[in-house]
């Protein structure tokens, strides 16, 4: 699982991803960010414009990301599972 959502989120920052793997799970869309089918670009360009012309919900994005992350996420153990599976991919090796 790649972490970089989470750490935008948890800087406040809204993001805008595809719904791939675990970013359903790390985007609230609509409240900390959007998400768009993987592929769809038209959509992803109009999130961001939209976002652009909105900058009056960046606080409220950035507010709600930073609780997900907090409440939801714990980065002990996300380490944690990520040195797991590396262990466990070198132990086959």
């Amino acid at each position: 699982m790649t972490t970089s959502v989470l750490h935008a989120l948890a800087t406040g920052l809204p993001v805008i991803t595809t719904n791939h793997g675990a970013f359903s799970e790390q985007i609230v869309d609509g409240k900390n960010g959007f998400m768009v089918d993987e592929g769809d670009y038209k959509a992803f360009a109009e999130k961001i414009l939209f976002m652009i012309d909105h900058p009056e919900l960046w606080p409220s994005f950035g507010h709600f990301g930073r609780e997900h992350v907090k409440n939801n996420f714990n980065l002990d153990e996300i380490v944690d599972k990520q040195t797991n599976i590396y262990k466990k991919i070198i132990s086959e090796k």
